[in-house]
């Protein structure tokens, strides 16, 4: 039987994914990271016992143990910041394995362009965008005939398809986002045929020699334990309430389920972890339930989430564990094979981070429509109690020797 983890964000993403995926990989054995929605705006963080740090964003949070990634048909590949962060990673001494999937889709200079000229246009209606170009790319790669997939870029015809784009494409867009009269800075950048000649030089002589293409059948066959690393979290996914401040991706179980049927496994023993932190953060403009204006604990240390251009600062509210019972029951109510002769066990578990960051170990969280104080063991029960998880992952630091499993079921 083939064992499956699947680490998914509960809230608006930063609950400890990363961290979560670093701890699954030192407890199985043949592991590989498998990342199944999103693009490289994930920022998640591993830091080692002995103090190393990195933040991915294209590379699976199991690289500093050296296990390889797998970037599935449902991840959006951007060659540029890919080659950014394996330098980074080579300058701590890690040279990542990278497969992917032929039919990954590609994020192009232009979709970030694109993409930050747009937020910045939108002035205090921002959306949250993080500016690398993901949603831009989505609708790029959603008519043929401007798609580019990594198969494109083997094959070369990923350049043809670039002349086409800056032919073609970039005037329509523009046009369509009502950009045409902006006077931003990166409207000359936009048109410039260097960026085209600049990124095929960095693909052909740089990017493809790093990567592997590969595909889902293959990797489940020759891996013991895939872990399915999600990013984001499961209330900025697309088919979520608070649209149009969400990502153009399913952030919880539905892509997993989908690449699993894809490869036609018989027997599947799945423990699908749902992160959250003791608190509820969101990074980036759209609602935030309860929000506060200051952090709720002192001890809050975020190196990750630094005030930038297109999302502002880290915001932040004590965390609702009705809304958290909410956002896991919708997502893993939709575990569904259309196979019926597979024999799948499934468990849900749960993961709470950031523990450690509890002032004098009093948590302030709503329960019932109601805020509480009470101690973090009172605080863990409550939850445990809503959630009835078959796991339970509790953090009390930043690295993966700082967890402690327990199974709610004893």
């Amino acid at each position: 039987m083939k064992s499956i983890k699947v680490i998914i964000g509960s809230n608006f993403g930063d609950e400890g994914k990363g961290l979560m995926t670093d701890y699954m990989c030192s407890m199985n054995e043949n592991t590989v990271v498998i990342r199944f929605n999103s693009s490289a705006q994930a920022g998640h963080t591993v830091v080692t016992p002995d103090g190393k740090r990195h933040v991915f964003g294209h590379f699976g949070a199991g690289s500093l143990q050296g296990i390889p990634t797998f970037l599935s048909s449902y991840f959006s590949v951007n060659p540029l910041l890919f080659l950014k962060e394996y330098d980074e990673l080579n300058k701590i001494g890690i040279i990542p394995y990278t497969m992917i999937d032929p039919n990954c889709p590609v994020v192009i200079p232009q979709d970030m362009i694109l993409n930050q000229i747009l937020e910045r246009h939108r002035g205090n209606n921002k959306h949250g965008s993080c500016g690398l170009g993901y949603n831009e790319s989505i609708v790029r790669n959603s008519i043929d005939r401007y798609k580019i997939t990594c198969g494109d870029i083997f094959s070369g015809v990923y350049k043809d398809k670039l002349g086409i784009i800056k032919k073609e494409y970039i005037d329509k867009r523009v046009e369509q986002l009502n950009l045409k009269y902006s006077n931003d800075n990166l409207m000359n950048i936009l048109f410039d045929a260097n960026i085209i000649e600049h990124f095929i030089y960095d693909v052909d002589n740089n990017f493809k020699s790093k990567i592997e293409l590969s595909n889902i059948e293959s990797i489940l066959e020759n891996y013991q334990t895939p872990i399915f690393e999600g990013a984001q979290g499961l209330m900025l996914s697309e088919d979520y309430k608070y649209f149009p401040y969400v990502t153009h991706s399913k952030t919880g179980v539905s892509n997993v389920i989908d690449l699993l049927e894809e490869a036609k496994l018989s027997e599947l023993d799945i423990e699908v972890i749902y992160v959250t932190r003791s608190y509820l953060t969101r990074h980036g403009a759209g609602p935030l339930p309860n929000e506060m204006k200051e952090k709720p604990y002192k001890n809050i240390k975020d190196l990750t989430n630094i005030q930038n251009e297109f999302q502002g600062i880290l915001r932040f509210a004590p965390l609702d564990i009705d809304l958290l019972s909410e956002n896991i029951e919708n997502d893993y109510n939709k575990i569904s094979f259309k196979s019926k002769n597979k024999k799948i066990n499934i468990s849900k578990s749960i993961a709470i981070t950031c523990l450690d960051q509890v002032d004098n170990n009093k948590a302030e969280y709503y329960k019932d429509n109601n805020l509480l104080l009470k101690n973090t063991n009172e605080f863990i029960e409550d939850i445990l109690r809503k959630i009835n998880p078959d796991n339970c992952y509790l953090s009390y630091g930043v690295s993966k020797d700082n967890i402690v499993k327990y199974s709610n079921k004893d």
